[in-house]
């Protein structure tokens, strides 16, 4: 397995265990140097990598850089080192919708769909905090324009074979049942259309809102290190979760419960806060509706109740 040699932030290439301990004894590599392989979580220095021996008269001097250096070889990660007060902050390449440009339209969707939904702490922990609306607001769109296409496909199909079952059955003693709801069909196409047009703008809309919510939710759990503009783009691409709804039946359920489980990963790595705090930011706004719902219908109910219980004794 190869390993690469670091020296100062200049990379010297990557060699094998053999190589590097002939370079020691030459006096090629130092063993300060740092030396960094697959699976290791850090770089580490020679002097303490392991199966290296450094030689008892090892040079002190600075060794001279070797003219090899490896091509084509996988990139290293940054260097992560106790000695350095200089912490290596992770680039911010992710989703790949923001580089749509360069991959192409389906090829980044795709591949937002993976990292979001699959490997949502990654994804959100690289992903741009800045750089406009734009992006993730045509994202958005994207997303919800998928989920409600495949609502209205559900709705012919299934207006489709209540059709075919009211032709073939002979409870239909009236010739026109099968035009009727052809006719009724038509119309609530159209409506369902109307209604996707007018959801996607005010969804589109609301989203601006619910950003601003659970943004104002999780400062006050003191858990925001970045602006708003942070919040909303994590909840854009969380809705890479309505991908689901192209499930028949239980699909929006479970889209419902993917999205909340992704904004909540994806707020603590952007904010970089904890979990709790980002779960209870996006749960309070829910459990507060929940209780207003509760009241109202308690509300509701009394009033039914009483207005009963005044009619009986008025009789």
């Amino acid at each position: 397995m190869k390993i690469w040699i670091n020296r100062a932030g200049q990379n010297l290439g990557t060699f094998t265990l053999e190589e590097i301990q002939r370079g020691l004894e030459q006096g090629i590599y130092l063993p300060t140097d740092l030396a960094w392989q697959e699976g290791m979580e850090t770089w580490k220095p020679l002097s303490a990598f392991p199966g290296i021996t450094i030689p008892a008269a090892a040079p002190d001097l600075p060794a001279p850089v070797p003219d090899v250096v490896a091509v084509n070889e996988p990139v290293a990660p940054p260097l992560w080192t106790q000695h350095s007060p200089v912490v290596a902050e992770l680039v911010e390449d992710q989703p790949a919708w923001e580089n749509r440009h360069e991959l192409g339209f389906v090829k980044a969707l795709f591949a937002t769909w993976k990292g979001v939904l699959f490997n949502p702490g990654a994804t959100f922990e690289r992903m741009k905090s800045s750089g406009g609306y734009s992006s993730p607001l045509l994202f958005q769109f994207v997303m919800m324009l998928i989920s409600f296409s495949f609502t209205v496909i559900y709705y012919l199909v299934q207006m489709a074979v209540i059709g075919s079952m009211a032709g073939s059955s002979n409870s239909f003693g009236d010739t026109n049942t099968v035009p009727k709801l052809l006719g009724g069909g038509v119309v609530m196409i159209f409506l369902v259309i109307l209604g996707v047009v007018l959801g996607l703008g005010l969804s589109i809309g609301l989203q601006f809102v619910s950003a601003g919510i659970t943004h104002l939710c999780l400062s006050l759990f003191k858990g925001t290190s970045k602006p708003y503009e942070a919040t909303y783009r994590t909840l854009c691409y969380a809705s890479s979760a309505y991908v689901f709804s192209l499930i028949p039946c239980v699909g929006s359920s479970i889209a419902g419960i993917w999205s909340l489980i992704v904004v909540i990963i994806g707020l603590s790595k952007v904010h970089k806060t904890e979990g709790w705090r980002a779960a209870c930011a996006v749960l309070l706004p829910v459990v507060v509706c929940i209780g207003l719902v509760l009241v109202f219908y308690g509300v509701l109910f009394a009033a039914l109740f009483s207005a009963g219980h005044n009619t009986r004794l008025d009789n």
